[in-house]
This record gives C-alpha cells, sequence and structure tokens, in this order.
C-alpha cells in the first residue's frame, strides 16, 4: 500500500509542475488579436489603437496601418523591433508622430 500512495504522490507532483510550467509559460507570450480586434473596438465600433514597441517605446500605428507602404504588416501588441530594422535600419525618425507620449 505504500507503494502505491507513493507512485500517486509522485506522480501528482509531476503534473503539478507541469501544469505550473505550462501556466508560466502562456503567462509570459504576449496577447495577439485578429484584425478585426485590432481595427475596431467592440464597444463603440469606432477605431481603436494598434500599440506596438519598437525598441522599447511605444508608438499608435494605428493610422498608418491603411497608409504604409509595406502594406499593413503591423502585429498590434507587440515588439516589432527586428522588422522595422530590416526594413529601415535606425531611422526611428520616421515614426516619431507616432510615439506614445
Amino acid at each position: 500500500m505504500n507503494k502505491l500512495l507513493i507512485k500517486i504522490i509522485f506522480y501528482a507532483l509531476i503534473i503539478g509542475v507541469a501544469v505550473a510550467g505550462t501556466v508560466l509559460y502562456l503567462k509570459s507570450q504576449p496577447v495577439t488579436m485578429n484584425n478585426e480586434q485590432q481595427t475596431m473596438n467592440n464597444s463603440t465600433g469606432t477605431p481603436a489603437t494598434c500599440i506596438i514597441t519598437i525598441d522599447g517605446q511605444k508608438y499608435d500605428v494605428e493610422s498608418l496601418r491603411s497608409t504604409h507602404t509595406g502594406g499593413d504588416i503591423f502585429t498590434c501588441g507587440t515588439d516589432m523591433s527586428a522588422a522595422f530594422h530590416r526594413k529601415h535600419d535606425d531611422n526611428l525618425q520616421m515614426i516619431q508622430k507616432y510615439l506614445v507620449p
């Protein structure tokens, strides 16, 4: 009986650690929205914001999404530093007007 109880406790601990690890992993992931959620505020139907992060600074690029020459490549709510620097090097002046105060 003692061996069975030890096995049950052992497997319960393994499952508990696995669940805790999964929860911590999911909490560390950015929340992303689909395009409809990004463009419309669900409660009012008015245009929402599209906040991206570049080098630790937040930019609201909602108005840029429809005019950007590269298309609507923005993933709202994410760090887009790598994508920005791939296309625009270090030229942050071009998006300064979108900087969130």
